[in-house]
């Protein structure tokens, strides 16, 4: 579903910003690319140093250019008017060198906003009533956080994590696939720990990890295929490229909102996991951020999981691609 809200003037397209992001951003620059009149969507970076502001402006670009049917950008810098006036020179030029439409300049500093280049300060509107539920409270980092859980449930959880995956769910009559498909439509204040626990170990198991990302990017029929795939390289049957495409950001675009369902599962699989434990559903849960496009909230789960597991594959691959600006290919097509 898409809010459509129609900007007027600055102050409106400025209120809206955090809507189109699912934050409110701070210390960044964020660049909003046009399809001539519309918006198609957001992106936001760390507000960058005088040297590195032509870096940024380069990648940002570049992200732009790859857009299906992106014909400019708008640039909007969080951070004081002398920052601002630093990376707008760098992203107009590089704008320019791409054959992209500059559509406007800003920045936003405290309670107030300015046009680049502008000597005045106006105070920030309200942002509007059908984009306030849009819009959660807290920065680009805050939304990373994992939920709160009952601590009883916690326990309970640790203590049913199954030493044996296959004959744990052979006893509660669920095949891996239904356990996994079942997670997109958890209510997270009436979790029962055996599911819980049992789609911890599945997180824990890197093939079938692997799996349920497929699946949950794609479908129940997909995961299928992913899972009987894996049986069969595990034989010595080589992988289909198709399947291993969608680890790497590459092939159809997923569905997004059976993304974001499993990265609200993960999430809470992580804050009920014990110690060691925790490191498959936050990798997990970071690469779920990362096929969002959430970079921001990918590095932070990455990094978490690196912190129990230093050498943990995923989570190194997550954590090189926000590293390296790197993102699917999938994001760039509408």
């Amino acid at each position: 579903m898409s809010t459509i809200h129609k900007a007027t003037q600055p102050s409106d397209f400025l209120a809206a910003v955090p809507a189109l992001l699912g934050f409110q951003p701070t210390d960044s620059v964020v660049v909003v690319p046009f399809a001539d009149s519309l918006t198609v969507g957001a992106m936001r970076f760390d507000l960058p140093s005088a040297e590195n502001a032509a870096h940024v402006a380069n990648v940002a670009a570049g992200m732009v250019c790859k857009m299906e049917g992106a014909t400019g950008l708008a640039l909007v810098v969080y951070g004081e008017r002398t920052e601002a006036e630093v990376v707008s020179a760098a992203m107009t030029q590089t704008a320019a060198e791409c054959g992209l439409r500059m559509v406007g300049g800003f920045y936003v500093t405290g309670a107030g906003w300015g046009l680049i280049g502008g000597d005045v300060v106006s105070p920030m509107p309200e942002v509007p009533a059908p984009l306030v539920a849009l819009v959660p409270d807290g920065d680009q980092r805050c939304g990373a956080a994992l939920p709160e859980v009952d601590e009883a449930l916690a326990r309970e959880v640790a203590a049913a994590i199954p030493a044996d995956l296959s004959i744990a769910l052979a006893t509660q009559g669920t095949d891996p696939l239904g356990l996994i498909e079942a997670a997109l439509s958890w209510d997270g204040s009436a979790l029962e720990a055996q599911s819980v626990a049992a789609l911890i170990a599945v997180m824990n198991r890197p093939a079938l990890r692997d799996v349920a990302l497929v699946q949950w990017a794609h479908g129940l029929l997909v995961g299928a295929s992913a899972l009987h795939a894996q049986i069969a390289w595990e034989g010595g049957t080589e992988y289909p490229r198709h399947l291993a495409a969608v680890m790497w950001g590459e092939g159809s675009r997923p569905d997004a909102e059976r993304l974001r369902a499993a990265l609200t599962a993960c999430r809470h699989l992580a804050a009920l996991a014990p110690g060691a434990a925790q490191v498959g559903p936050l990798a997990a849960a970071a690469w779920l951020s990362w096929a969002l496009g959430r970079s921001t909230h990918a590095e932070v789960y990455a990094r978490r999981a690196l912190a129990i597991d230093a050498e943990h594959g995923l989570s190194q691959i997550v954590a090189s691609f926000v590293a390296a600006g790197h993102l699917p290919e999938f994001v760039f097509t509408r």
